[in-house]
Order: structure tokens, then C-alpha cells, then sequence
């Protein structure tokens, strides 16, 4: 009789978390679990990483230390590479939506979200003036919930600026 009752409420426990995901959404249960994966813009002065394998780093050379990859700089002033890296990642993923207030068009923030289960995701961009003319970016991607994304993030930046 109690394994009886225990499964029962399992069941219930299971039945119940299913139909808040159906009737809240995915996106704004984890939100209500974990808060809003938008925590301000990242630092990239600080390059501080994430003490979980939930995140990937692309830098210009010269421009940040232990990246994961380099990005080639541009021959384009910081805003309008920004501009295109913006509209290409929304034209990408249509689970992307810019949340930075656009007050520096040298910076980009967005919140993306897994196909299925919407899990939180962070995209940082930022370019900057480089000493021989052109505009490096730095680009930061984690992911809110867990403690590995699998290389997702690694993935979404390397799709994104143009990485094999």
C-alpha cells in the first residue's frame, strides 16, 4: 500500500510539473526556476568563464585570453559588424531575441533557447577598434541551466562567425 501511494504521487508530481510546462511554456517555467538568463552584459575585460564546460569564448587576436577560437578581424567599423552578426544569428536561430537596450551599437546581448526543452541560453557580442584599422569581436555564449551544454555554445558561435 505505501509503494502504492508513493508512485501515485510521483506520478501526480510528474503530471503536474508536464502540465505547467504546457500551460506556462517552457521558456518562462525555467525563468520562473532559475531567473532571467539575462544578467547584464558580459566583461570581457574580465573574461571570467563559467566553472562548468556550459560556455564557449571567441576572440580577435590579441583581444582576450584562452578562447576557444579566434575570429578573423573586419575590415567593417564596430557598429555595422555588429549590425550584420546581429541580423545573421536572428536569421539563424528563430529562437533568438536581442534584450541589450541597443544604446551601444558596439554591443549585442541575446537570449536564445534549446529546440525542445527551451533550456537558457546568453550570446554576448562586442567589437572594438583594433590598432591597425579594422574590428575585432569577442563573442561569449553560456548556457543558464546545468553544468554542460555538450558544445552547444562552441557550436552556436563557431555556426555564427563562420568557423569549420
Amino acid at each position: 500500500m505505501m509503494l502504492k501511494t508513493v508512485l501515485l504521487s510521483a506520478l501526480l508530481l510528474v503530471g503536474a510539473a508536464v502540465a505547467a510546462f504546457i500551460l506556462i511554456g517552457r521558456e518562462r517555467c525555467w525563468e520562473l526556476i532559475a531567473g532571467s538568463p539575462d544578467t547584464g552584459q558580459y566583461d570581457f575585460s574580465i573574461a571570467q568563464r563559467s566553472a562548468t564546460s556550459n560556455d564557449a569564448l571567441a576572440c580577435s587576436p590579441g583581444l582576450c585570453a584562452e578562447s576557444d577560437f579566434e575570429i578573423n578581424p573586419f575590415d567593417d567599423a564596430p557598429a555595422i559588424v555588429i549590425e550584420r552578426l546581429s541580423q545573421r544569428l536572428l536569421a539563424s536561430d528563430p529562437l533568438a531575441r536581442r534584450v541589450d537596450d541597443r544604446k551601444d551599437a558596439a554591443k549585442a546581448r541575446f537570449v536564445t533557447h534549446s529546440p525542445l526543452m527551451r533550456f537558457p541560453d546568453v550570446i554576448h557580442l562586442e567589437a572594438r577598434a583594433m590598432p591597425d584599422g579594422r574590428t575585432g569581436i569577442m563573442a561569449y555564449a553560456r548556457a543558464q541551466l546545468g553544468k554542460s551544454d555538450m558544445g552547444k555554445n562552441l557550436d552556436r558561435l563557431k555556426a555564427l562567425l563562420g568557423k569549420p
